[in-house]
């Protein structure tokens, strides 16, 4: 019971468990709790799980035409709701939130896994508790894919960093079939894979070198025979063949896996805006599908400036006070205002890139660096529903591992509270979020 990925996933289905029975007690204004938690984006996933998706495309009249929306969801999601439906019989939207929580407890234990890596067993913990209470982490308790998505990504890299190329590529590739970001993973495997190729050549190129050098193999380590806890990221080069535990006669072998894990892994989205071109008729067709519906594209970062504009320019004008802030968010309020929502998205896009520094210095694995980097850029320039870029930074995983290394090193009771503190934060914004905003999150 005492074992880190033990205290980890039940830690996370405990946090998910408090959401649940937050908004059992809470007034749902006449809805069951299935159709709270699958709401918005969750009735799409719901339609293609049943329906299938839409055969045609018109633009002319989205409103009339909804079914052309479920060309913007990708597969996999909506693909395991209707296996898991068929093979329990359980309802489409009960299997997807069934889905999202079992996901969800194995990206927190890949999430722990990657961050003991960097830094040590009790980081690992408490970067795998505090992913599980990010802000608007209730997704992964809805018919949404943040869940499915997350846990693919850091089962990839955990797969990529032992060099199961075919399990990585397979993996990223599922990934990109998941969600349009998946792009930022492939393009992260891909760069890896690459390297790691060149770098055989160099070993094979290079007549002056031992392939016996001796070099730590992971795969001949005994697992139990280091303290995890005395991990140091800052005793080894990130770029070197030893810091990830590659031998020279290893990188011989490599041929052309690599290779073939990074096209695998790069191929999973794009494969479905290919699709879509041809199911609509139009090369640009899930593009047109984004943008439509949802006003969806990459602007360069156009809207959230914008945002951040209006936002500090409303509070120098007296527009916008803390207590006008507070008054939307009490029972009654108008929330529809969305000020204190709109403060939240410029605060949570502002400390995802200064957490993005603390993660380079510290010599975070250059790999993750790239997919958190590429992630960043995707949601911060893309337009669109405001309110959803905090919930897309939920697989951005990496941005707790900073604050888990600051936390590491903060006395038990500290890191007691800040995760409680962070567990009632979840939790109350979440039931928020589903009960009293009047938008889609």
């Amino acid at each position: 019971m005492r074992h880190p990925l033990t205290l980890v996933v039940g830690g996370f289905l405990a946090i998910r468990a408090i959401g649940l029975l937050a908004l059992l007690v809470s007034d749902r204004g006449g809805r069951s709790l299935i159709e709270v938690l699958a709401t918005w984006d969750g009735g799409w996933f719901v339609r293609i799980a049943t329906e299938g998706y839409s055969r045609s495309l018109e633009l002319s009249a989205p409103g009339a035409e909804q079914g052309g929306g479920t060309l913007a969801f990708f597969p996999i999601y909506p693909a395991l709701m209707r296996s898991v439906s068929g093979l329990t019989g359980l309802d489409p939207r009960w299997a997807g939130v069934l889905i999202s929580l079992v996901a969800g407890a194995a990206a927190a234990a890949g999430v722990a896994i990657l961050a003991t890596d960097w830094a040590g067993e009790r980081v690992g913990i408490l970067a795998g508790l505090l992913w599980a209470c990010a802000p608007m982490a209730v997704v992964s308790t809805l018919v949404y894919t943040e869940g499915l998505f997350t846990a693919l990504v850091v089962w990839t890299f955990i797969a990529l960093r032992r060099h199961a190329w075919l399990l990585a590529g397979s993996l990223g590739a599922v990934a990109g079939l998941t969600r349009p970001t998946g792009i930022a993973l492939g393009a992260a495997v891909a760069a890896y894979a690459a390297w790691i190729w060149w770098q055989g050549t160099r070993v094979r190129q290079s007549p002056g070198r031992s392939p016996d050098a001796d070099s730590p193999d992971p795969d001949s380590a005994d697992p139990d025979s280091a303290d995890p806890d005395s991990a140091d990221p800052d005793s080894a080069d990130p770029d070197s063949s030893a810091a990830v535990g590659i031998r020279p006669r290893a990188l011989t072998r490599v041929g052309v896996l690599p290779l073939v894990a990074g096209a695998l892994a790069l191929a999973g989205t794009p494969a479905f805006w290919l699709w879509v071109a041809v199911r609509s008729g139009r090369w640009d067709g899930w593009f047109a599908v984004q943008t439509a519906f949802w006003g969806s594209r990459f602007d360069s970062g156009s809207t959230i400036f914008t945002l951040f504009r209006d936002v500090f320019l409303g509070a120098l004008d007296g527009g916008s006070t803390i207590f006008t802030l507070v008054e939307q968010v009490l029972p009654g309020g108008n929330a529809g205002d969305g000020g204190f929502v709109n403060l939240a998205v410029v605060i949570s896009m502002l400390a995802a890139v200064y957490l993005l520094a603390p993660a380079i210095r510290g010599r975070v694995w250059w790999p993750l660096l790239v997919y958190t980097a590429i992630s960043l850029v995707l949601v911060i320039g893309s337009s669109g529903i405001v309110a959803s870029k905090v919930r897309f930074l939920v697989p951005i995983f990496v941005l707790a591992f900073p604050v888990a290394r600051w936390l590491a090193g903060r006395s038990r009771p500290t890191q007691a509270v800040v995760i409680l503190a962070a567990v009632a934060a979840t939790t109350v914004s979440g039931t928020w979020l589903l009960l009293i905003w009047p938008y889609a999150i």
